[in-house]
């Protein structure tokens, strides 16, 4: 039985090989080329749980870095008035 793992890699480099040759985007493809695709594939996918926690952690510094406080302006809280039952603007 095949690994999920390696067969999902060679599923993406099959539908590689086929999105390129049905594009015509490149007129020669060797071997060693296709076989560094489902290595590089094979191992991108072994080391994603590493990865996306990599990603994950990276996410978080940045999210503390452009954390903002909340700015308050004037007239954000609210205001008595002046005069009691009074408001405001006269008008």
């Amino acid at each position: 039985m095949i690994d999920p793992v390696e067969e999902m890699a060679f599923k993406i480099v099959q539908l590689y090989v086929q999105e390129v040759s049905q594009r015509g985007e490149k007129r020669q493809m060797g071997l060693d080329t296709i076989i560094n695709a489902y290595f590089y594939t094979l191992t991108r996918l072994q080391n994603k749980k590493e990865e996306m926690q990599r990603a994950r952690e990276e996410l978080e510094e940045r999210e503390k870095k452009f954390q903002v406080e909340k700015i308050s302006f004037p007239g954000d809280e609210e205001q008595e008035d002046d005069k009691p039952g009074g408001s405001l603007f006269p008008f």
